[in-house]
């Protein structure tokens, strides 16, 4: 008897620390654990009010914010998904899609495979062909803009893993009625001669040469067979300008010790235990680059999709083109070395923009076709087909419309106007210019943008600007176009205003100086952290911007601002 309530004792203590442990874990221990991988969107606990506890509002508030806070949550989740993967093969994660031998795909990737994919994001299979066939012909046409000005516009398509590697899809029947997008845009791009690197057929026909994966079994982006897809890419690119880029040189292939990217689409799974890999090795490599006597580096811009970034990560970019800057999704601009989110790409000077690389490469993979380009096609022959004074009268024709039909719904000016520039932005064909089987126009501003693309390209010309926008408190951008609207009116330049450039040079010297001793100064210091507080600034930034105005006080410098008068003279002292 003695026995038995001992054991009782033991099974209905490890019951309680069962039951508590997930408790003090929330609120006492806190002890640290490896977070779940993918999307989480926080749910706020919410505030206990009478209304909403009658209502039964708080109770499901409450239940779904317990639900993401409680103890040992990760660990418990993992171990549920690893029950599911282990006897049943299934997943919760919506963007993985479990195929054979523990093969996993993404859900575009499989449906496009099966001829689904097409219908999720085209009213119907005619209505696609339409479509595709209208932006097939705008990046004929902005091609061809483009090439007038130098600029090559060329295509890349990354290689699919549900073509390279169908063998280990999930069972499931071919949708026959519709068609591939992907072979649809190579037809049409072969036969309108548009220059295109399709890389799903090169590596279904590398796959049985190597000895492992080109797209790994548990990851849906290519890994370093995008270095080897980058040096036939910049081949190509060479040859459309006939001209020599520098060369990649591939050392001796080696096993990785870096296996993040292999695995990206298990990872979202949050198993507790890898899946068992039924491949070769994941390979690397050391990537140089080779330059010859002859060899150019040019300005390239990138459009495109996730793919792009296994060729970013493993290529040293700027040892091949001078700039490089990359539109993800023809939405976030990412600019700099490392490449770095620099805003959003609606907010750029589209025309200026375009026209200043010396290549544009869209770059996308086989399933993103069936979105068409993705905006990129619509947006830039809008931009540099039509005078933006035609699109703003179609924007104003079609926000009137609008206006007309909002009669019974409530809408702003506003609203009505970005409505408006959505529908153009979606059918450009409304413009006739547009809609013609030959598409002639050309926007009248390209001259204009050219000549600021002349001006980047003259170094010394850039470093006169840059020196002229401290003295007038500008940005690069307004001294830029200042300067251009100098040499359509025919006015001096402020690239040989040589007195202002140098004072400019001997400020901001003055500046640097300051910067070094203002730290010696105690009172001043006290005050400039303060600001710094306020205007939630960095110390060191907030020591720079108070030595810059100290330093334009004392020369009187203040109102010299370009937007209020670009013809204003620097008061400069005697000895200028």
């Amino acid at each position: 008897m003695k026995r038995k309530t001992t054991y009782d004792i033991v099974l209905f203590t490890i019951l309680m620390v069962l039951l508590f442990l997930p408790m003090l874990q929330a609120h006492v221990l806190h002890i640290p654990l490896k977070p779940l991988n993918g999307v989480t969107i926080e749910t706020e606990k919410p505030n206990f009010e009478l209304e909403s506890y009658r209502s039964g509002d708080y109770a499901k508030q409450e239940e779904a914010y317990v639900g993401e806070h409680f103890g040992f949550r990760e660990p418990v989740i993992r171990l549920y998904n690893q029950y599911l993967w282990d006897f049943y093969k299934k997943t919760y994660a919506h963007d993985v899609v479990a195929g054979k031998r523990g093969w996993l795909y993404t859900p575009e990737s499989v449906s496009d495979y099966f001829g689904t994919e097409l219908l999720r994001w085209q009213p119907s299979v005619k209505e696609a062909k339409h479509n595709f066939d209208l932006e097939i012909r705008y990046m004929n046409r902005v091609r061809a803009i483009l090439k007038e000005n130098d600029v090559e516009l060329l295509a890349f398509i990354a290689p699919e893993k549900s073509f390279l590697y169908p063998e280990y899809l999930p069972d499931s029947e071919r949708d026959t009625t519709t068609f591939n997008a992907c072979d649809y845009f190579l037809e049409k791009f072969e036969a309108t001669g548009f220059p295109c690197i399709d890389m799903t057929g090169w590596f279904q026909q590398m796959k049985d040469t190597v000895s492992y994966p080109l797209i790994p079994q548990t990851g849906g982006h290519w890994v370093f067979p995008a270095v080897y897809a980058a040096d036939s890419l910049f081949h190509f690119m060479g040859d459309l300008k006939g001209i020599e880029l520098p060369k990649l040189k591939i050392g001796e292939l080696h096993e990785s010790d870096n296996h993040g990217a292999d695995n990206d689409l298990e990872q979202l799974l949050n198993l507790s235990l890898p899946i068992r890999k039924r491949q070769g090795y994941s390979p690397t490599a050391e990537v140089t680059v080779e330059r010859e006597q002859n060899s150019v580096k040019p300005k390239v811009l990138f459009v495109g999709n996730s793919f792009m970034w296994g060729i970013t990560n493993q290529v040293p970019m700027r040892e091949v083109f001078d700039n490089v800057e990359f539109w993800y999704y023809f939405s976030t601009a990412y600019t700099g070395d490392p490449l770095t989110p620099n805003g959003n790409v609606v907010n750029l000077n589209l025309l200026e923009k375009l026209l200043d690389f010396d290549y544009i490469v869209w770059f996308t993979t086989g399933n993103q076709l069936n979105k068409g380009t993705n905006g990129f096609a619509n947006s830039a022959i809008l931009t540099l087909g039509v005078d933006d004074s035609i699109r703003k009268e179609y924007i104003n024709f079609i926000s009137d419309t609008l206006h007309r039909d909002a009669i019974n719904r409530v809408s702003t000016d506003t609203l009505l106007l970005q409505e408006a520039i959505a529908i153009l932005h979606n059918h450009p064909e409304i413009i006739p210019e547009l809609n013609a089987e030959t598409l002639t126009s050309q926007n009248s501003n390209i001259p204009y943008a050219k000549v600021t693309k002349d001006i980047r390209k003259d170094s010394a010309w850039m470093a006169a600007l840059e020196a002229q926008a401290f003295l007038r408190s500008a940005t690069m951008d307004q001294m830029l176009h200042a300067e251009v609207d100098r040499i359509n009116a025919g006015k001096p330049l402020y690239k040989d205003q040589t007195d202002e450039i140098l004072f400019s040079l001997q400020v901001q010297e003055e500046v640097r100086q300051r910067i070094q001793r203002i730290p010696n100064y105690e009172n001043l210091m006290a005050s400039i952290r303060e600001k710094a507080i306020k205007q939630n600034k960095p110390l060191d930034k907030a020591i720079e911007d108070d030595a810059i105005w100290i330093t334009r006080e004392k020369y009187g410098l203040d109102h010299c601002r370009l937007i209020d008068d670009p013809d204003a003279v620097i008061p400069m002292p005697p000895t200028f």
